[in-house]
Parts: structure tokens; sequence; C-alpha cells
């Protein structure tokens, strides 16, 4: 294909025809023809270069929260004969892509090359396939070759350190344990006793009672408990303009971060629906932060279905990132209070824009707090924990 050097050749050559053939000069004419003879062989040229070129790239990390350092390496080896000075153009999803010269190589010769990666804003970043570029040494005519395959970065929502939530303390139902390893532990204290079954641990048998009712009896301790977090990400396009769901996301990924830290079973709930179950640590973390990475705003859903859901599912803590005019937050705090139970504790974040109306809303006897930037979410967070109110 023809470089814009090429394409101009090009229109001069018609041009000389034409003004050859209006004017009478066989001259300007013999310069068109000559014209089109350079972009012919330099076609051929590029064309007929067998260019060999294997491209390895790595991203590290290949997860970063936004700010982060993200680079990629590409390692580029010759695998056939010595090389010109090609352009390597590696494509990054939302930008020009980087663009690369590789010197001229020899046979089995590499090079390695690096470049910073955007991560300023939240979402994932599709890089590549790279391509080179190889073009006649006047730089009329170019051909590009595939050498790689497409890699991702995926770049997680800022995030602060907070102190996680206060937990609810109270019996929760083995049958709705957060983490299946829980019912495997042994427990510390003692809960019951219970005739023996088959299948029981025969460590279990508890001797004593045995020896003294006639039959096999087995010790039953209490099971250690984690308690369970929820954390709802109001989505909807009517209570957030661009920079204050950012803020939002933002808010909700310190919390997780948080919860993660002291390896409580947590849950993502957004108002739309998306619902990732709980996690603990581990893959099922990451799916949570991939979630938040690429989240959007959407005019569907019901927060009290949600809410509702939240507090039904668990006996713990639930936090709520909400946004939303003061009426509308005055109505949302409504159907929260109406929905949460007494086994339960509601923590609710509102993402007030710069220099809007903040203030402790009237009536609400859950924990609450205002942020309006994230800079201000830590110490907030701190003051609602050290308010200790429960629904």
């Amino acid at each position: 294909m023809l470089t814009r050097r090429g394409w101009t050749v090009g229109i001069v050559a018609v041009v000389l025809v034409a003004a050859g053939r209006f004017f009478g000069i066989a001259e300007l004419i013999v310069l068109a023809i000559a014209a089109l003879g350079l972009l012919t062989l330099a076609a051929v040229w590029t064309r007929t270069r067998r260019i060999r070129l294997r491209v390895a790239r790595s991203v590290q990390p290949v997860r970063v929260h936004a700010g982060g350092v993200a680079r990629v390496e590409l390692t580029v080896t010759n695998l056939g004969a010595p090389t010109p000075v090609v352009q390597m153009t590696d494509p990054v999803t939302g930008t020009l892509g980087a663009r690369l010269l590789v010197s001229p190589l020899g046979p089995a010769e590499q090079v390695t090359a690096s470049y910073l990666l955007p991560t300023e804003r939240r979402g994932r970043l599709v890089i590549g396939p790279a391509e080179v570029a190889v073009a006649d040494p006047l730089g009329v005519a170019r051909t590009s070759i595939g050498v790689s395959s497409p890699t991702t970065l995926v770049v997680y929502p800022a995030t602060q350190t907070l102190v996680p939530p206060r937990l609810f303390r109270g019996p929760e139902p083995l049958g709705i344990a957060a983490d299946a390893h829980t019912l495997q532990r042994i427990g510390e204290d003692f809960y019951a006793l219970r005739d023996y079954t088959v299948g029981d641990d025969l460590r279990r048998i508890h001797w004593p009672s045995t020896a003294r009712l006639g039959r096999p009896m087995v010790r039953e301790d209490e099971v250690p408990r984690r308690s369970r977090v929820t954390v709802v990400l109001d989505t909807r396009s009517s209570s957030f303009d661009d920079d204050r769901f950012e803020l939002a996301v933002s808010a909700a990924a310190s919390v997780v971060l948080a919860c993660a830290t002291r390896r409580d079973p947590l849950r993502l709930l957004t108002i739309a629906g998306a619902d990732t179950g709980f996690v603990t640590s581990g893959e099922g973390l990451a799916q949570v932060f991939d979630h938040l990475a690429e989240v959007t705003t959407s005019g569907l859903g019901s927060i009290r279905r949600v809410i509702a859901e939240a507090t039904a599912a668990t006996s713990g803590a639930v936090v709520a990132v909400l946004s939303g005019a003061p009426f509308e937050l005055s109505r949302d705090l409504e159907i929260v209070t109406a929905a949460t139970r007494a086994s339960s504790t509601v923590t609710v974040i509102r993402v007030c824009p710069a220099g809007g109306e903040m203030g402790r809303p009237q009536g609400f006897s859950s924990r609450y707090v205002e942020i309006a930037s994230l800079s201000q979410l830590s110490g907030s967070w701190a003051w609602a924990q050290a308010e200790s109110v429960r629904a």
C-alpha cells in the first residue's frame, strides 16, 4: 500500500500526464511514466521482502489499580535473513498505540523494547496484535505484517486504605455459612453431645459419656463463624454523572479491599442486578475487582429489591454506596431502613459532588458516611466506625 508520500507521487504523475497531453510536451509524460514506474518498483520491493520476526510481549502486572505502573516489554527476534529498519506498531485500547523503530537485525538476532501503559482510568486495555511495517528505501510504499497476538491488562478502580466495617456478632445458621472450609474445622468451644452415626470421626467420641450411657456419644464443638459483608453499588444512571460514578466505584473497591485484607467472605451486588456471590480470596476476589473495573451505569434495577436481597441473605454487614439528590437520598434511606433486619449492620456511603449538600439525614439509624473526594473516605469511614450505631 502507498504511503502519504507515495500518494503524492501518484497524484503528481497524473497531473504530469494531463499537462503533457494538454500542452503537447512529451517530457512531462516521460516524467509521469518514471514516477509510476517508481511506485510499481517500490510496491514490488515491499511485497517481496521476506521478513520473519517473532515478537514476544510481556505485561507486568496483568492487573493494576488505577494510577499504578504497568509496563509492556517487547522482545523482537529475527527468524530469517537480515532485516532493514522497520516500524512496529503495538495498538492499545483508547490510544494511538505505541510506535517503535526496530534497528536492522541479523539472523537469530533479537532486540528488546518497553513502554508504559496508560492506567489513569479503570477498564480493560487490549494490547496488540503488533504489526511490523516494511517500507521501501524512498518511503513511497509500505506493507504491514502481523507478528503477535493480543494481551489484556485489567485496570482496577483506585482504592484507599480503610478500616474494615464493624461486623455484626450474632448467630449465623450453618446452612448459609460463607466458607465451606469453615464447616470442616474442629471448633474450640464445647457445644453439645449427640449419638454416634456412621461416618463420624472416631476421634470425636466422648468416652466418659459413652461409658456412662452405654452407647457411643460424639462431642460437637461450636464451629468458628466468619461474618460476611455485602457491598451494594448504586449503578442507576439517573443518580450519577461520570466523575461521581467513578468516585462511587472507587469507594466500593476500597471497601472490598478492606474486607479482603481481613479475609471476610464478601459479596458485590449492583442495582442493575449483578451478583458475584460470596468470595474470600484468590480468583473469586479477582472476579469482584474485574467486575468493578468494567461496571457502568444503567437505567435498570430496583434499590428496594437489591437492599432486601442483601440484608435477607447476610447476617453481617451491608455497605451501600449511593448517590442522588437530597430528596432522592431520603427516599433511598427510607427503603434501606425498612429493609434492614436486626441481624444486619448497614453503612451508607453517599457520594456527593464537590461543594454539594452534606450532612447526616434525620431519623436514619444506620451508619452514614458522605464523601466528595476519595481522599475524604478514610476519615469519614473512621468517623462512622467510632459512632458505632447499629440498625
